[in-house]
């Protein structure tokens, strides 16, 4: 279920109200023992004793059900009007439309979720597809697409947990498609500018799961503490 925390005013570069969004991408996203799901906890405590109840923090979490995150289906290529839409495909409509003015009014989000063979969970991926529309978050010109968000008004923060490591490991590096994938979809809306922390290796039984955890968490918490918020 998506929770939101209202907290005091605090005025940002928009010149209203701070607001945060953490999106969530595991598809067990009950379980605090999961990597990425123990990482969002964190995060989440740090940014409200930052925030020090000031500004607006949202929460989704894509997989659970009682969030609504339409696929892309014939009738949603179909059927654009919505006077034309059947009651199930005007309420999807509207989940969609909810999904983007919450994506297009945070100044700072965070995304969590483990890699699933190579690249973002399936939901998370669908949730995407409602974001990356155009007229809303860019548009099509004469010269190709042109973002409609910029770093200046958004800053995306990308936490992504893996069994393998990516970066350094030969056999994975081309693989590393996730936060390659995220850069150009962020990229397609105008922002630029992506921060990545890994917790990677974690499957490795020569590692130290918690210590390369704690060392995510040092990280996660120490560049929230960075920003200017």
């Amino acid at each position: 279920m998506a929770l939101r925390m209202e907290l005091q005013n605090i005025q940002t570069n928009r010149g209203g109200t701070m607001k945060i969004l953490q999106l969530m991408a595991h598809p067990d996203y009950n379980n605090q023992k999961r990597a990425a799901n123990r990482l969002a906890d964190v995060g989440l405590k740090t940014l409200q004793e930052k925030l020090n109840g000031q500004g607006t923090i949202e929460v989704l979490s894509v997989y659970d059900p009682n969030n609504i995150i339409p696929q892309v289906t014939a009738d949603t290529l179909n059927l654009t009007n919505p006077k034309e839409m059947s009651a199930e495909r005007l309420k999807n409509h509207e989940a969609q439309y909810k999904l983007i003015k919450q994506w297009k009014s945070a100044d700072y989000i965070y995304i969590y979720m483990p890699l699933h063979n190579w690249n973002v969970p399936a939901k998370f991926k669908d949730y995407l597809d409602n974001i990356l529309t155009a007229r809303e978050t860019f548009k099509y010109t004469e010269t190709g697409s042109v973002g409609l968000m910029s770093d200046e008004t958004t800053k995306v923060t990308f936490i992504l947990t893996s069994g393998s490591e990516y970066d350094t490991n030969y056999r994975y590096v081309n693989l590393d498609i996730a936060p390659q994938y995220m850069r150009g979809v962020l990229h397609m809306m105008g922002i630029n500018q992506m921060k990545l922390i890994r917790a990677q290796g974690l499957d490795i039984f020569t590692n130290d799961k918690e210590e390369i955890m704690k060392s995510a968490e040092k990280e996660l918490v120490g560049y929230i503490n960075s920003q200017s918020f």
